[in-house]
């Protein structure tokens, strides 16, 4: 819904992803179209081996180790982990730290698809006793965030399957402009779940060969994990000499609950109708689309249809092809990589052939395409469930 008068900008940025700890790894894997994928054990026996996925390098984790504190390194979970280092990446990009004073009321809002998957998943299977793990509540997420960043507002964790973490950021943005808080720390964080890969290789949506979007030959998503987090602070919390990201012009949510998986066109179209609505643009006043862009067979066709026939001007990257499919995180990697494309006025390739492009759309491949006079940038994400949220960001530079 997103009413309100309070501007609000996006005032810093932090990341963990396959590409590794910290911002500047992941936009140089985003610009260079270079994917880390592995192949992912199988994980029972009718699982075919090879399916690919995208991991945290142990090496980024032992950074996000180092980083966060003493509670999280004593019992760590993947999720409170990724999603505490990249607020901390945050903080320290807006020129804040944890307990400074404009944190001490702020907004945490933390989206999520699978929560803490990982220490569910090794109580289940005896890896770890509950103790061990802290526990598999999925709000001890916004807690940890909480506790790191020094804040003692409202926190939320919220779960919308892949658009949680631009649910969070429509929830932060509304609270923001509500007059609640003026400064939050919103993103979206989910670890590598068994239950996930098993799920995704039952609906025969994973394997071998990575994702494409928007090209002839896509098949298969490609399951990956890690956080993006950001710095939220309405115009009069600005800091003298900040210059921020973007502004956030919109993030609209919405549920067409059609069916279980499958997209559904007139549900997403209306979502992208409702973001221009709420932004008060036209379709032609997108210059940049950060796609949902999962290369699955259903999502590309509706998503890529509705950019032929709507935007067709916009320069269109699909940026899974990279760091592949952070499920709940999804958004805030689109997010991350939007407010760097604005910075830079780059807006990064799809790894794809471009000979293999199916659709008729202005999809960015090869290398990064420059745009000195980038203003406004969109970033999709749809999960499953009907579950669609899009963001869009404007230029304050």
């Amino acid at each position: 819904m997103n009413k309100g008068t309070a501007r609000v900008f996006i005032t810093g940025l932090g990341v963990i992803s396959p590409a590794g700890a910290g911002v500047e790894p992941f936009w140089d894997d985003l610009c260079a179209g270079r994917s880390r994928f592995e192949e992912l054990p199988p994980l029972y026996a009718g699982m075919k081996p090879g399916i690919l996925g995208g991991r945290v390098p142990e090496e980024a984790r032992e950074i996000a180790l180092a980083r966060v504190d003493a509670v999280t390194r004593e019992r760590p979970r993947a999720a409170s982990l990724f999603a505490e280092f990249a607020a901390l990446e945050a903080l320290r990009d807006a020129g804040l730290a944890p307990g400074d004073d404009v944190l001490r009321n702020a907004v945490v809002c933390v989206g999520s698809s699978d929560g803490q998957a990982e220490a569910l998943e090794d109580v289940v299977a005896g890896r770890r006793d509950i103790a061990e793990t802290g526990g598999f509540s999925s709000y001890s997420i916004a807690q940890g965030v909480a506790r790191t960043v020094g804040a003692h507002g409202p926190a939320f964790l919220l779960q919308s399957t892949c658009a949680s973490a631009n649910v969070a950021l429509s929830c932060a943005l509304e609270m923001l402009r509500a007059g609640i808080a003026d400064t939050a720390v919103v993103g979206g964080c989910d670890p590598y779940s068994e239950k996930n890969i098993i799920g995704f290789n039952t609906l025969q949506a994973i394997g071998r060969t990575p994702c494409k979007p928007f090209t002839r030959s896509r098949r298969h998503v490609t399951p990956s994990e890690g956080a993006g987090m950001f710095v939220l602070q309405t115009e009069r919390a600005l800091r003298s000499g900040t210059t921020p990201y973007a502004e956030v012009l919109a993030t609209t949510v919405s549920n067409d609950a059609s069916h279980p998986t499958a997209p559904d066109r007139d549900g997403v179209a209306a979502c992208h109708r409702r973001s221009l609505d709420e932004a008060g643009l036209t379709a032609d006043d997108i210059d940049v689309i950060f796609a949902h862009g999962t290369g699955s067979r259903a999502n590309d066709t509706i998503e890529g249809g509705i950019f032929a026939e709507r935007y067709p001007r916009a320069a269109v990257t699909a940026i899974k092809s990279t760091i592949g499919h952070l499920m709940g995180a999804a958004g805030a990697a689109g997010a991350v990589a939007a407010c760097l494309a604005l910075r830079h006025r780059l807006v990064p390739p799809t790894a794809v052939d471009p000979d293999d492009i199916e659709l008729d759309i202005n999809l960015v491949t090869g290398k990064p395409l420059s745009l000195p006079d980038l203003r406004h940038v969109q970033n999709n994400a749809f999960g499953f469930g009907g579950n669609n949220a899009i963001s869009i960001f404007r230029n304050v530079s």
